[in-house]
């Protein structure tokens, strides 16, 4: 039988016990998920994470990704005006894997992250559905319009 994302949590439970949490989940949410979204809630709950990620070192400009990184660095947060005279608000994370380190930008309501004390020095993160370009400090990560800074637990 194959079992989809279960070789993300076979250290945690057999094969049984997996089906056994699927079909749970799927009664939670009265039959509305099929056996390989279920699997994901599983793992998710499980504390694993069902996104493939990619290593900095391998980040190219234009490319979009999936990071897993270590806060290192956080600028102080600037604010400005655009074009159309709203006030925007920017900082800079410093984020390290094994690979490497890069720049990634909060806009906006995600400089609450930091303000608030969820993002820190030593924090790390999961940023998912993020776009690569290339300015004049080197390639910069940002999150794109649906994706999600996520910060893991300690």
């Amino acid at each position: 039988m194959r079992r989809p994302h279960y070789e993300k949590v076979q250290d945690l439970l057999s094969p049984e016990a997996f089906e056994a949490h699927l079909d749970s989940v799927i009664e939670e949410w009265g039959g509305l998920l099929d056996r390989e979204t279920a699997a994901m809630v599983v793992v998710e709950r499980l504390g694993r994470s069902v996104a493939s990620f990619t290593r900095v070192a391998d980040l190219e400009e234009g490319m979009e990704a999936n990071l897993r990184a270590t806060v290192v660095s956080i600028s102080s947060v600037r604010t400005f005006t655009r074009q159309d005279g709203t006030e925007g608000r920017v900082t800079n994370l410093e984020l390290r894997d094994e690979s490497g380190s890069c720049r990634f930008a909060l806009w906006d309501d995600d400089v609450g992250l930091v303000e608030r004390g969820k993002v820190a020095v030593g924090t790390t993160v999961r940023a998912l559905d993020c776009y690569v370009k290339r300015t004049n400090f080197g390639l910069d990560v940002s999150r794109g319009k649906f994706g999600a800074l996520l910060v893991e637990a300690a």
